[in-house]
């Protein structure tokens, strides 16, 4: 899976990071290679869609500064093994939405920071782990004003002896009333795969609006009982099922070229164990 090609075929602008402003070209998503440090701002009334390509092992330390009423499509793909932490912190009226793929053995870690008034974070990220890797998703959600919403659903898939762990905090602060805050984390063990899940709530205002869940759980065996009924074999009706799991968070993906490779490197990567 190479980004160098959607780069080459003209379907993503590679960029640096940096500010990103009234003066950038934005007429194709923009995409940043292998981050190291550093920050990027979006300081633009336009829409921007961002991609953080990750396909080394190197760490990445990244924060991300929403000025207010921008609007950031984030795309984040890991490709690879890789220890990386992405802060974003979110001005008036912004709003961010995060779609996260996970292929391999990546520890990642998101602190999204809502210190301004109508401002919205939305997440959804697949995690799949086959063989031996361990994958693990952090994400800390802080609601620091009143007014801000958050919705957040991470989907895992852990199979062979692969693990995958979410660790989740919404933390809402006592001034920050009228929060609206979903954290919902959905797994599946296949084999001797494991997933460990830790989500949390930590509300000091009272006027509130918070839920949390994870469910951990197999493949459905009347739904697969039904396909195979329609000739449909096992391992298919398995793989379909797991296609569909994980397909909607990718589906969230706003890049068309992107979302196509994506989905056929998830399939690639449900049929390893």
């Amino acid at each position: 899976m190479k980004v160098g090609n959607l780069i080459s075929e003209g379907l993503l602008r590679e960029c640096k990071v940096g500010r990103i402003d009234e003066k950038c070209d934005l007429s194709l998503p923009l995409v940043v290679v292998n981050p190291r440090k550093g920050e990027i701002e979006i300081a633009t009334s336009q829409r921007v869609s961002l991609v953080l390509w990750h396909d080394d092992a190197k760490e990445c330390a990244l924060s991300l500064r929403l000025a207010p009423h921008t609007q950031l499509s984030l795309t984040e793909v890991y490709a690879s093994q890789k220890y990386a932490s992405i802060t974003i912190e979110q001005g008036e009226g912004s709003e961010c939405r995060v779609t996260t793929v996970m292929l391999r053995g990546a520890h990642t870690a998101y602190e999204t920071l809502l210190n301004a008034s109508h401002s919205s974070f939305v997440m959804n990220a697949a995690v799949v782990t086959a063989g031996f890797d361990h994958a693990a998703l952090s994400l800390v959600t802080r609601h620091n004003v009143a007014d801000c919403k958050s919705d957040a659903t991470v989907k895992s898939v852990a199979s062979g002896r692969a693990v995958a762990e979410f660790k989740g905090l919404v933390h809402v602060a006592q001034d920050a009333q009228r929060t609206d805050a979903k954290q919902l984390n959905r797994n599946v063990e296949i084999g001797g795969g494991r997933v460990v899940s830790e989500p949390q709530l930590e509300i000091y205002a009272d006027d509130v609006k918070c839920s949390h869940g994870s469910t951990v759980g197999q493949l459905d065996d009347v739904a697969i009982y039904y396909m195979r009924q329609r000739g449909i074999s096992e391992e298919s009706a398995e793989r379909l099922m797991l296609e569909g799991f994980v397909g909607d968070v990718v589906a969230k993906c706003e890049i068309e070229a992107l979302r196509e490779i994506l989905t056929y490197e998830l399939s690639k990567r449900l049929n390893e164990k």
